[in-house]
């Protein structure tokens, strides 16, 4: 049983230091309802706890930091630090949680060296430099981003698969769960501009055929056509017109090469382009050749 040490040293980082893309162990995964109001576990854990909010809202502090769960925030609790409930849950709360077995490393990274009493398991004599660690936020908002709940739940229908390849499909959906986790807390635009984007961008991408207007998207996402076009510069640093053609420009280019006796007619009609003229003369103004040219020398 590890000992309630407090980690409130001057100066300490109470954030999450984690390893990526190293071979992980997931002990537990699982989805928890509270019909009735519930505290959090008063606990310091061996392993890291990862709890996703699903629905409803809780208060939990680690050491003397508290953390406001609401619906979509993800909270990291890494092995060797305590943890408690500040009050009760809501009625009827609902999240799915993981825990994942630590790398010897991370223990000491995580507690400072001082979590553990000399000598206890996962007390290392020096911590690895902080450069092999990523540094993740404890609370981590993902309402923007629904592929991280989906990650979240595909690695809970793993463990209960039956499969001779779980533990590595585990490790890899944890490591990639990590990546995303990683990305979201760096996004420097906020939450609801950030989902509009990402869906307006997977619509510009999934229908290569058509140009859109800034009035149709806004109108589809049910937004000011100034604001999306003003996000649009902001966070990809063009227009939304630039956008669009950058990405229908790297698809062509990579058509021409994976479909070289499509004609460039067709080539122009499947990637929303007037005619082939249209298109070669905006191909040969971003790579400098035309469409033809340059299936030629790729081939060549």
């Amino acid at each position: 049983m590890w000992k309630k040490i407090s980690l409130c040293v001057e100066g300490f980082f109470m954030g999450v230091m984690l390893k990526l893309m190293d071979e992980r162990r997931i002990s537990t995964a699982n989805y928890i309802t509270f019909v009735n109001p519930a505290p959090h576990p008063d606990r310091i854990m061996s392993e890291h706890d990862f709890l996703y909010m699903i629905d409803g809202s809780w208060r939990i502090r680690e050491e003397d930091e508290a953390f406001e769960m609401h619906s979509d925030d993800l909270l990291i609790l890494p092995a060797g630090r305590h943890h408690y409930g500040d009050g009760l849950s809501t009625p009827h709360n609902k999240h799915m949680y993981i825990h994942v077995i630590p790398l010897g490393s991370e223990r000491a990274a995580n507690v400072n060296g001082s979590g553990f009493e000399e000598g206890e398991p996962g007390c290392l004599a020096a911590a690895e430099p902080a450069e092999e660690f990523a540094e993740f936020h404890s609370l981590i908002h993902c309402q923007s981003n629904p592929h991280i709940k989906e990650l979240f739940q595909e690695i809970i229908a793993e463990c209960w698969a039956v499969s001779s390849f779980r533990e590595k499909k585990l490790s890899l959906l944890l490591n990639l769960l990590m990546l995303e986790l990683k990305e979201q807390q760096e996004k420097p635009y906020c939450s609801s501009s950030n989902s509009i984007l990402e869906e307006a961008s997977r619509l510009i991408q999934t229908t290569p055929q058509t140009f859109f207007t800034g009035k149709e998207l806004a109108e589809r996402f049910y937004v000011c056509e100034r604001t999306l076009s003003n996000q649009f510069k902001k966070v990809y640093g063009k227009t939304l017109y630039a956008y669009q053609m950058d990405v229908k420009l790297e698809m062509v280019r990579q058509f021409l090469l994976s479909q070289p006796e499509v004609k460039l007619h067709e080539t122009a009609l499947n990637f929303g382009f007037c005619d082939e003229f249209h298109l070669s003369r905006t191909f040969k103004k971003k790579y400098g050749v035309s469409p033809s040219r340059y299936r030629e020398i790729s081939v060549d």
